[in-house]
């Protein structure tokens, strides 16, 4: 074993343009800047065979055919404790994972910017987390819970602001409340909260969504309630997979106790494994007759997909239109199925919401609507109480 000193840093990259980036954001984390050099895997591999390889490797890996096999055939050559970065042009989140599998730390997106290159730094030289700490944060992965208005205008948005409020103000959960509707969602206005910056340029990059990204995107309601959103400019086309959804997903449930999210109708065809995930998934609705044809549709749906959770049917706003209501009978027969909650109209309490940019629970918490509406919140948090909760000191160290 060759045991001559390690340097703490080397790197590879493709061009000078991205040599200038690299090379200034290593003399800002205190490294040498003559240690990035011009060159691809192979040149790596060359460089490396038989001598002692660095702390930190950061490798381009865009002018390969298979960036993976590529970093794979390299570990031949690598010593044990190395941490590899990877920087490239595809924006592709299996890229991204086939490469965490094989052992790389990050594979950050062109063109580089010096903060990007410095967190990455940063999260590198970071110390490993001790085994039992991850095996016990695996074990307090959070719920992952999903509310649908079957059509527009039932109220959806409203019965996820209020559970997730509950969650973390009554039962004492960390709740992290997701406004999936990027145009127009209404989750951080109900609170007066200016949504936080980077959602959408996640979703379409979803190398971005690390624990730096969580901690500029979400905004704090208070202490146990963190809400992601945005408000994505109307000109621009969303471009995103799947695979984004699922990582965003798998990072909030490690760090919050609940992850609610608040999922509109248009995105159900790309974000399918929301609903198979799901612990409960909560279809709201109303008693008409749109409603109705609505609500057995997507119960179909999530049949069709095999969703492991439990399906909650919820009726809100119940007793709003009585001229225009189907009776709850009816409805059931419609749907083939019970209804398992009716919210009641209760307008007082959500007008002085609005109006106090909080939820109807924390101005009427006796009110019919919040009443009502405690039994759904029971059902998505599976019943979890506040003693039953980590301590602050497990939380804390969960992060």
């Amino acid at each position: 074993m060759n045991e001559s000193p390690r340097d703490p840093f080397l790197a590879f990259v493709a061009d000078d343009v991205c040599r200038k980036v690299v090379a200034e954001a290593a003399t800002q984390f205190g490294w040498n800047p003559g240690q990035v050099l011009v060159g691809g895997l192979q040149d790596a591999k060359r460089a490396l065979t038989d001598v002692p390889t660095p702390n930190i490797l950061l490798l381009d890996v865009s002018g390969s055919a298979d960036p993976i096999e590529g970093v794979v055939s390299l570990a031949e050559v690598c010593d044990a404790g190395t941490r590899v970065i990877t920087i490239g042009s595809v924006n592709d989140v299996e890229l991204y994972r086939g490469l965490v599998d094989v052992g790389v730390d990050d594979y950050l997106l062109k063109p580089l910017g010096v903060g990007t290159l410095l967190a990455a730094f940063k999260r590198a030289t970071a110390e490993p987390e001790n085994i039992a700490d991850v095996e016990e944060s695996e074990s307090l992965d959070g719920r992952l819970v999903v509310t649908i208005g079957a059509r527009g205008g039932v109220g959806a948005s409203s019965i996820a602001v209020n559970a997730a409020w509950m969650m973390a103000h009554e039962q004492g959960l960390r709740v992290a409340l997701v406004d999936m509707d990027l145009y127009f969602g209404t989750v951080a206005l109900a609170f007066d909260l200016e949504p936080g910056r980077g959602f959408r340029e996640a979703l379409e990059n979803p190398a971005r969504i690390d624990s730096l990204f969580l901690e500029r995107a979400l905004v704090r309601e208070s202490e146990n309630l963190a809400v992601l959103a945005t408000e994505a400019s109307l000109d621009q086309p969303l471009r995103f997979n799947s695979g984004a959804v699922d990582l965003l997903i798998e990072k909030l449930r490690s760090n919050f106790d609940v992850v609610l999210i608040e999922l509109p109708r248009s995105l159900l065809p790309s974000c399918p494994s929301v609903l198979t995930e799901a612990e409960v998934i909560a279809v709201v609705s109303d008693f008409t007759l749109a409603g109705m044809r609505d609500t057995l549709r997507l119960s179909s749906l999530i049949n069709d997909i095999k969703a492991k959770g439990q399906v909650a049917i919820v009726v809100n706003r119940a007793g709003f239109s009585p001229d225009l209501e189907m009776s709850q009978k009816d409805f059931e027969h419609g749907i083939k199925r019970p209804v398992n909650h009716v919210i009641p109209n209760d307008i007082k309490p959500l007008a002085k919401s609005v109006s106090e940019g909080t939820s109807a629970a924390a101005v009427a918490k006796s009110g019919k609507f919040v009443t009502a509406l405690r039994d759904l919140v029971g059902q998505m948090s599976g019943g979890k109480a506040e003693e039953e909760q980590p301590s602050l000191l497990k939380r804390l160290f969960r992060k």
